[in-house]
């Protein structure tokens, strides 16, 4: 059963074992039955209605080796199932939380597939998969999560995903999405080719997307898009050059895009771009001839672009440049005399290169 607590303004601390969370009127912890160990929200006006459960504090022995039912918690806003690293998959009541707004199973390592009915979650806004590894499928009512505004699904800081390998059809009638973080998504071969039905989308991280061999044309219908990271992308060998119609992007990151070997000129639409960063493109021969026409451009980053062999004029032009780094730029000649002005904040700078 749930710990009971009379009315106070002060808070009480609740020790079990190796661990210590803090119990108040709003969030207890649970002491017995299937939800043992587990941190939860109460309604404050309805008293036992469960508005969060999260399993932040659990301790390992307590940690769902099956999912239970959680049909008698239909007021959840919010599910957190961190760390539940023994759930091959979730039970079907999840569908029938309608009023579920986060749903977070990051580390959740063995669930491999997601229910069927997954759609039914009309009002989720945040859907977080980081590290669910071995994630191999989702279904097609995926395309029903139309509040959805957060989605990651690979996850940048541990093992990502190493199984899935496409999204579904459905996937770009997620139209609310302002965020999707594909990160470490492996096997990934693809993004959707109608990705720019995604109006909404401000946010692109696919870094570590190593399978993927070409972004869709489609991309440039999102207006509304301010980043892009494709760092590590190994598979790409170019951009489309309707990634130029992204009037609003000010971010992309292209770290150690390896095989890239060159920019398309439509790169240079880009009038708000305000950081590039193009670390160890180590096949980049060239820079766009005008990409000096990027006038919020405060950082650009040449580092260990080995084959980078000239860099146009019309950097001159770059009158918000704050950082410019060219060192181990091996191949690289004479520097123009337009960017004699950029030496005292160059890093790798040669003066004796300067034409």
């Amino acid at each position: 059963m749930a710990t009971n607590k009379e009315n106070t303004d002060e808070l009480e601390t609740v020790v079990d074992g190796s661990y210590e969370v803090v119990d108040d009127d709003d969030w207890a912890m649970v002491e017995g039955g299937v939800l043992k160990g587990m941190k939860y929200e109460k309604d404050k006006e309805k008293g036992a209605v469960f508005l969060s459960l999260s399993s932040e504090f659990c301790r390992d022995v307590d940690r769902w080796r099956e999912m239970p039912s959680l049909e008698a918690y239909p007021s959840l806003k919010k599910l957190e199932l961190h760390k539940n690293r023994y759930i091959q998959k979730l039970h079907d009541s999840v569908c029938i939380l309608t009023d579920l707004e986060v749903l977070s199973l990051v580390r959740c390592e063995k669930i491999h597939s997601l229910p069927m009915q997954i759609g039914n979650l009309k009002n989720l806004q945040v859907l977080d998969l980081a590290d669910t590894s071995e994630l191999s499928s989702l279904p097609e009512s995926f395309g029903g999560l139309t509040s959805l505004r957060r989605l990651t699904i690979g996850g940048h800081q541990g093992s990502g995903n190493k199984v899935l390998k496409v999204l579904p059809s459905t996937f770009c009638n997620l139209t609310s999405l302002e965020i999707l973080n594909l990160d470490k998504c492996k096997e990934l071969e693809s993004l959707p080719s109608d990705i720019g039905k995604l109006i909404n989308l401000k946010v692109l991280l696919m870094r570590e997307c190593k399978a993927v061999k070409e972004l869709p044309k489609s991309i440039g219908s999102l207006s509304n898009l301010v980043e892009v990271s494709i760092s590590k992308c190994i598979g790409l060998t170019s951009l489309p050059s309707e990634i130029g119609n992204c009037e609003n992007l000010e971010d992309l990151n292209m770290n150690k895009c390896k095989n890239i070997t060159n920019l398309p000129d439509n790169i240079c639409n880009l009038s708000s771009l305000c950081m590039l960063d193009l670390r160890s493109c180590k096949k980049l021969i060239s820079l766009p001839r005008e990409i000096g026409n990027l006038s919020d451009l405060k950082f650009l980053d040449l580092r260990a672009c080995k084959k980078l062999e000239t860099l146009p004029p019309s950097l001159g032009q770059l009158t918000k440049l704050e950082f410019l780094d060219i060192s181990g730029c091996v191949d690289l000649g004479n520097i123009p005399k337009a960017l004699e002005k950029f030496e005292s904040m160059a890093e790798g700078w040669e003066k004796e290169k300067m034409e």
